[in-house]
């Protein structure tokens, strides 16, 4: 059975409409629909049916006509259950509902098929001046889901001018359909006519409002008069595409007839043929055939000396181009494609899979609209892209090589480029060289070509090793240009700075600056970023086979030293990959030391910058070679590491196993002074899985072992109130933090200590106290750059000033939180302040926004198990029965509803 209010109020069984009982049942049924899931009360029902004048028996006639409206809706096949009455009212509980259906839609971007949800204005032909605000606020939200729909459209190049004529018409007044009507129109060239539609919107604004148009609408109107190109956000995330480009152009007809008849195209040869640089090539030139951006990811798939990317890793890299942020995304691969797939729906893109490695790797980044236009490389054969045009690239032929050979050396070619294998990249590292050596002629660079025969195996071609080339360059660098490169042929990081080649070369930076800038102009090196430095695979492998064991075991130990050093904020953030290779490479050559230690000096700035995948794969390593070497010391180090990783990643039971794991360790060791902090961790993790009973046993545990002044400490007693203040025991835990900030010594514990004290004194009615003691945290987390420590403290000024009845300044900070635990990626408190921002938002009359963020919450804290989270969310959305249940399984009292938790 299938209940609608989007239009006018019915139940349908089938294609037959159930036939009511009169108005007043219609307005009762309207009612109970628009509070779908909840109980609506009695006396709600009572002033939707009779406005401000109900009779004496109105209640009576209430409970008469709700039975009367089950038993028919029972007699046409609906559960038992489908509306029962509960405590103050009745709860209808619709199986298929037009509204949900319509949200379900716009959550998947599906504008389109929400907007056929609806069948004319909502609540049509239902009188009911109580149900009039909601019936407006519906109509509004529709309004607004075409604004989206529209504007999609008209970014994809889509013809909507037709639709948005008659919404001007039906809207006068509403500037964004006139601006959506005045892009449209210019995108189709009709300028006049978009000029034209600002000044009618202008003209009646002015007669019958009396105001000018508002900002958005009057700079439209100035960049159309500048004919300026479509108002909005170009993506594009192409790599450079070389003007020298030669040849190719059989397989660029066959690239461009395939893509613009809707079909996948996968292209594969050997490595070095050129492959990227076609695929880039015939995407710029397609780029303005696909408006909405034109998106490229590096698959990896045959880097040297690093791992393939990861579908999980491919679709955040591929979501991020379309601005989804890591903190939105499910961890689960199959709903991250999901989501990739709904969010390329309709839309107008061009994708480039670079480098793929396998069917496996392929096949979750495969889009599912036929106006997503994909082009995907890779060594091997694709079968993964079903219905693909496959491009299998050969050497360029004779005369193709000896252009491209012209045209990158300035020079005509003399059978250098077949010296080369035809092979692209050999060529042109052939080219740069003699580019570089004036003196020699074309016949010079081919002669010693032909003397060389120590060619790598995988490159050669129709019987001669094109690797030459590679000798050749390396043969013609000095020997400090030679050795460097040796050196940098056993780097285990995707990429080097200066810092990690000095290191790595064991001379001062300036020198090892002067060297790698002397590889990049050999071409011998490319530079991806400023300051950093990288190897093409190619390159990579030939630098690895000249490299010599006697100089690169202590160049190792040198750049092994570097990285367990580490360096300061910025440094983690751009050598977050390579500390996970170093680390990996470190443990699988036995050094094993090198490896925790790394590990263990890494894991909390990767925390701090949110990087959650690489501090997971971090840890991991460390604790693998701790338990090696044996020494509990560096393994309870390591698991404290692993712990906080799966904490921060929000697998919560996977970090209570190794927080367990770790206080088994530290007790048969004797630590005691690591004992407390163990305890305090596991302590945490029991709290955020609703276990309010043992997190309090392990915080008391703790401190009996705790050496009283230490910042372990500290830690405990702000835990310890944490918990206490969520059971209610608001003295107790008004006393644990003040003792928790009376020990603080370190000035972000400190941060953490007095937000949780300003906390609870908010909630004992202290405001003014607990204002200036948060504040004063948000005020030092800011002069240290504390990011973390400033979103904890904004949800506790949140709470703080939600439980003073101040709504709006409790957004201001909630939004806030947000906005640094989006960047952070942090889910923990990111559902923390979610549930916050619901809160202010529902207090202010901000019903849409209140309830998108109490999902956003639920969804956060059900995918990592935090329980008081996932019960105040459930709270803020309406479904009291399922909050009451989950605070009664965590031993919570249902009060939590009523207050902020």
């Amino acid at each position: 059975m299938e209940f609608r209010i989007l239009g006018p109020v019915q139940c349908r069984s089938g294609s037959r409409a159930l036939k009511l009982a009169g108005s007043r049942q219609e307005r009762i049924l309207a009612a109970l629909l628009l509070g779908a899931d909840r109980v609506v009360s009695v006396s709600r029902l009572v002033d939707v049916v009779w406005d401000e004048d109900p009779p004496a028996t109105a209640t009576r006639q209430i409970r008469n006509l709700t039975t009367a409206l089950k038993r028919a809706l029972v007699a046409e096949g609906a559960a038992d259950d489908v509306l029962t009455a509960e405590g103050p009212g009745f709860v209808l509980r619709p199986r298929v509902f037009d509204l949900r259906t319509f949200e379900e839609h716009v959550s998947r971007g599906e504008f389109r098929e929400a907007l056929a949800c609806w069948r004319g204005p909502a609540l049509s032909g239902v009188d009911s001046t109580a149900l009039r605000g909601e019936a407006e606020e519906l109509d509004e939200r529709r309004l607004s889901i075409v604004e989206r729909c529209l504007d999609e459209e008209i970014s994809a190049g889509e013809d909507t001018v037709a639709e948005l004529t008659a919404l001007v018409a039906e809207h006068p007044l509403r500037e964004p359909f006139a601006g959506l009507l005045m892009r449209a129109l210019h995108q189709q060239g009709r300028q006049a006519d978009a000029l034209n539609v600002y000044r009618q919107a202008r003209t009646r604004l002015v007669e019958e409002l009396g105001i000018e148009p508002g900002p958005k609408l009057r700079e439209l109107y100035e960049r159309i008069l500048r004919d300026e190109p479509e108002y909005g956000k170009t993506r594009c995330f192409l790599p450079y595409d070389v003007p020298d480009f030669t040849g190719r152009e059989a397989e660029i007809g066959r690239l461009l007839d395939a893509l613009r008849l809707g079909r996948p195209v996968a292209v594969d040869g050997m490595a070095g043929v050129g492959k990227t640089a076609l695929a880039v090539h015939v995407a710029h030139r397609l780029a303005a055939d696909f408006p909405d951006g034109q998106l490229f990811v590096d698959l990896h798939g045959h880097s040297p000396a690093r791992e393939p990317l990861s579908p999980e890793a491919a679709l955040e890299a591929l979501l991020g181009q379309l601005d989804v942020p890591a903190s939105r995304l499910p961890r689960d691969v199959d709903r991250r494609a999901e989501l990739w797939r709904a969010r390329t729906a309709g839309r107008s893109l061009l994708v480039v899979l670079d480098n793929a490695a396998s069917a496996e790797q392929l096949q979750p980044l495969l889009p599912g609209s036929a106006t997503v236009a994909l082009v995907v490389t890779g060594r091997r054969r694709l079968a993964a892209v079903d219905g693909a045009a496959s491009i299998s690239l050969e050497v360029l032929p004779g005369e193709q090589a000896g252009a491209l050979f012209a045209a990158a050396s300035g020079r005509p070619d003399a059978g250098v480029a077949a010296l080369c294998g035809n092979l692209p990249l050999a060529i042109r590292i052939a080219a740069a060289r003699l580019q570089n050596r004036p003196q020699w002629t074309v016949s010079t660079l081919a002669e010693r070509l032909g003397s060389e025969h120590d060619r790598l195996a995988e490159l050669k071609v129709a019987g001669r090793d094109v690797a030459a080339a590679f000798a050749l360059s390396y043969r013609e660098l000095d020997s400090a240009q030679q050795r460097m490169f040796r050196l940098l042929g056993r780097n285990p990081g995707t990429d080097i700075g200066v810092p990690a080649a000095a290191a790595l070369a064991g001379v001062g930076e300036p020198e090892a600056e002067r060297l790698l800038e002397d590889l990049l102009d050999a071409h011998l090196l490319r530079q991806p970023a400023l300051g950093r430095y990288a190897f093409h695979d190619l390159i990579a492998e030939h630098a690895r086979s000249v490299a010599r064991d006697e100089e690169s075991g202590p160049a190792m130990t040198r750049l092994l030293d570097h990285y367990r050093d580490g360096g300061g904020p910025g440094w983690y953030r751009g050598e977050r990959a390579n500390l996970v290779a170093v680390t990996r490479h470190a443990f699988e050559a036995g050094l094993d030391e090198y490896a925790w230690r790394i590990a263990e000096d890494t894991t909390e700035h990767l925390r701090e910058n949110g990087y959650l995948d690489e501090l997971l794969a971090v840890a991991r390593t460390g604790v693998a070679a701790a338990r090696r070497i044996g020494d509990p010391h560096a393994i309870q180090l390591s698991l404290a590491g692993l712990t906080l990783a799966f904490w921060e990643n929000g697998r919560l039971t996977e970090g209570m196993d190794c927080a367990m794991e770790r206080l088994d360790v530290v007790r048969r060791s004797g630590d005691r002074a690591a004992e407390a902090i163990a305890l305090s961790r596991a302590g945490a993790l029991h709290s955020m899985l609703g276990r309010y009973a043992e997190a309090i046993r392990f915080y008391r545990d703790g401190l009996a072992v705790a050496d009283g002044g230490t910042d372990a400490a500290a830690t405990l007693w702000t835990n310890l109130s944490n918990t206490q203040e969520v059971l209610g025991d608001l003295d107790d835990a008004l006393e644990s933090a003040r003792r928790s900030v009376a020990l603080r010594e370190d000035d972000r514990g400190m941060i953490l200590s007095s937000a949780q004290l300003g906390l609870v004194l908010a909630r004992l009615g202290h405001f003014e106290e607990a204002f200036e003691t948060i504040e004063r945290s948000i005020a030092a987390s800011r002069d240290f750059g504390y990011l973390f420590g400033e979103a904890w403290s904004r949800i506790d000024l949140a709470d703080a000033l939600l439980l003073a009845h101040r709504p709006g300044d409790a957004r201001e900070q909630a939004e806030r939180a947000c906005a640094i635990l989006t960047r952070l990626n942090h889910p923990l408190l990111l559902s923390m302040a979610a549930n916050s921002l619901g809160t202010a938002c529902l207090a202010l009359g901000e019903t849409t926004a209140g309830l998108d963020r109490h999902r956003l919450a639920l969804e956060t804290a059900r995918r990592i198990g935090y329980r008081l989270q996932e019960a105040r969310a459930l709270a803020g959305l309406g479904q009291t029965r399922a909050a009451r249940d989950h605070y009664a399984a965590m031993g919570l009292s249902p009060e939590p509803l009523q207050v902020v938790t």
